[in-house]
């Protein structure tokens, strides 16, 4: 694989996805992390501070996770979107032209109030690309 999206969010499960993404990746292929974070305009949100704060969590972690992963014989990208999260994963897979979006089964995510399974259930139902879920 080529190109790998691995939905990530900091919970258990997105870890046990971006170590599965890993081991596939092809020798000078890219891994890209994409976190979601809900848009301002969602209700779940209270204000725009709060927004902002959840974003820049967002890009913290991401920042973090790459960092953390060193040196490879692949690229790692990091982005952070707003809207909702299945939706999200399957259009920046399809920008992108992404091989392969993997995602992990469930988990408390750092960075929003996603339930991941249902995530999960979502883009596996509706992407038009393989997605691998890892638990």
């Amino acid at each position: 694989m080529k190109r790998i999206l691995v939905g990530f969010d900091g919970s258990e499960g997105s870890e046990h996805a971006l170590n599965r993404a890993q081991m596939l990746i092809e020798e000078n292929g890219e891994l890209i992390l994409l976190a979601v974070v809900p848009s301002p305009d969602d209700r779940s949100l209270v204000d725009a501070d709060a927004y902002k704060k959840l974003k820049q969590k967002a890009e913290n972690l991401i920042a973090q996770v790459i960092s953390d992963l060193g040196q490879h014989d692949f690229t790692i990208t990091g982005m952070v979107e707003e809207g909702d999260a299945a939706a999200t994963i399957i259009e920046v897979a399809n920008n992108l032209k992404c091989d392969l979006i993997v995602l992990g089964s469930k988990g408390t995510s750092e960075i929003g109030q996603y339930l991941i399974g249902s995530v999960a259930n979502k883009v596996v139902q509706y992407a038009a690309k393989p997605v691998m879920v890892v638990r």
